[in-house]
């Protein structure tokens, strides 16, 4: 193999790489880990209210409100869509048995998601508020 064509090859692969690398931290591997919501439909959380986290381990999840877990369930992301799709499919807490559809958006340390209820059928389609969805926004918790 000559020199230049080792160094075509090299390109090829890193180019590679850095396409699976890219994929990953804009799907499930950007949502892994903890996120303490910041704020909901547009209002910041009041200082002294309870803390709520949302916390994703590959494809499940579980919600806390001030360090007790008040819903589980499984994930479903679709990073084919812009924004990316997310259907939380609730196992466990008062709305177990129901899908939970949304769209959501990693950026840093910061993620952002509007919700529909729980059940319902439409999917938001952008990060508006509107009636019967929750926009919110969380910051990547750090361990």
């Amino acid at each position: 193999m000559t020199h230049f064509s080792m160094v075509i090859a090299g390109i090829a692969l890193a180019a590679s790489v850095l396409a699976q690398e890219s994929k990953e931290t804009t799907g499930a591997a950007a949502l892994q880990g903890t996120w303490v919501i910041t704020s909901i439909n547009g209002q910041t959380a009041p200082e002294g209210s309870p803390e709520m986290t949302l916390t994703f381990t590959g494809d499940t999840y579980h919600q806390t409100l001030a360090g007790e877990v008040n819903e589980r369930g499984t994930i479903k992301l679709d990073r084919s869509k812009k924004p990316m799709t997310i259907d939380l499919i609730i196992t466990e807490g008062p709305d177990a048995g129901k899908t939970q559809l949304g769209i959501f958006e990693v950026t840093g340390d910061t993620v952002r998601a509007n919700l529909d209820t729980p059940g319902a059928q439409q999917r938001p389609v952008d990060f508006t508020v509107k009636d019967a969805a929750i926009m919110f926004v969380g910051t990547k918790k750090k361990v």
